[in-house]
């Protein structure tokens, strides 16, 4: 008889362990979930085009990248030269919005931008724009607006 009563008491401590992960890895994957498929984390700007010259500014060697994660898009000079941005974004039925944008400043506090100056290095070049997603796939993504073409490789 114990040796029933042990089998069961392991059986069950066995299926409460497997409901309790299952459990777990379902809500991880749940709140990880932001929506924005293809486009969610970190890009390196490779290139821009200047559409109304034709010009191409090859970025490859440059350090900027662009971070998307939840709402937010954070454009990062990796090689410290420019401070760090946040923006707010929206992106839907082929287009990126982009707007609200703050120096990214954690230790005194995030501050609004006015001069869009501050955003040339990342190739925006408004305090307010929307792009057309010309492509999106796991590795590329090409982004244009009525002045600027976007290259940029995930990383």
């Amino acid at each position: 008889m114990e040796r029933y009563s042990t089998k069961y008491t392991f059986l069950c401590k066995y299926t409460l362990i497997l409901i309790l992960l299952s459990a777990l890895l379902y809500s991880c994957d749940t709140i990880e979930s932001s929506g924005n498929g293809k486009l969610d984390g970190m890009w390196h700007l490779t290139s821009i085009d200047t559409l109304s010259t034709l010009g191409v500014n090859d970025m490859d060697q440059a350090k900027i990248y662009w971070s998307f994660e939840s709402k937010l898009l954070e454009l990062d000079d990796k090689s410290g030269a420019n401070a760090n941005i946040l923006f707010r974004f929206k992106h839907s039925n082929g287009t990126l919005q982009l707007y609200d944008p703050y120096l990214y400043n954690r230790e005194s506090g995030d501050t609004p931008i006015n001069d869009v100056q501050l955003l040339y290095p990342f190739g925006v070049d408004s305090l307010e724009t929307t792009y057309n997603v010309e492509t999106l796939t796991s590795r590329r993504m090409v982004l244009s607006n009525t002045a600027l073409r976007l290259h940029f490789h995930k990383i």
